[in-house]
């Protein structure tokens, strides 16, 4: 049996097993800091099967049910990091801009059987595991070339000011996803998700 067909094997059986689903939040994801150069395809392979691929796997073994029952929402995390270009997390951002493109269509197609597709773009929070995570895969600060420029970018991240965002932001946000008819379709999660929300529209 092909990894493919196992995979979508696994996926039969846990939605089996967890029987009807009201709801579907896709949460998954990591990040992986490095200039685009010095990002190895396995690594962009990997950012992609997590944040994008598994997207795509788990909205499509749960569709079913949902379009059989014409009712269901589908909420998709995606980050504020799509609303504004940033050095250092392009192969991530690309990730996630998938994430967007993809729920917008998906969107388009599903409404016709009652069910939502929601889009949450969480901003920057030290709450939670993600930048820990992220600094774990940091690569690239030793480098001749970009190793400085790193440095630089990094140390200006750090000592922004700016509003962030709670965990408690996040959850908010998938609840009015999950439960409100009238939830816009893309909804920023934290102050600094708002404010860049802010800012991409009126650019």
């Amino acid at each position: 049996m092909s990894a493919r067909r196992a995979g979508t094997s696994s996926s039969r059986a846990a939605i089996s097993a967890a029987g009807p689903i009201d709801v579907l939040v896709n949460n998954a994801g990591f990040g992986a800091p490095a200039p685009v150069e010095l990002t190895s395809l396995e690594t962009i392979r990997e950012l992609f099967e997590t944040n994008t691929f598994g997207t795509m796997a788990v909205s499509q073994a749960v569709l079913p049910q949902m379009r059989e029952r014409r009712s269901g929402v589908i909420v998709n995390v995606s980050s504020s990091v799509t609303l504004k270009a940033l050095p250092l997390v392009g192969i991530y951002r690309a990730a996630k801009v998938a994430v967007n493109a993809f729920s917008e269509s998906l969107e388009k197609e599903v409404a016709q059987f009652g069910v939502r597709v929601r889009l949450v773009l969480p901003g920057s929070s030290g709450e939670t595991r993600f930048r820990e995570t992220a600094r774990e895969n940091l690569r690239g600060m030793d480098d001749a070339t970009y190793g400085e420029f790193m440095k630089a970018a990094i140390a200006r991240m750090q000592a922004s000011t700016g509003p962030g965002t709670r965990a408690k932001d996040v959850a908010e946000a998938v609840w009015l996803a999950a439960t409100d008819l009238n939830a816009p379709f893309c909804i920023p999660a934290g102050a600094d998700a708002v404010q860049w929300a802010a800012e991409a529209d009126q650019s």
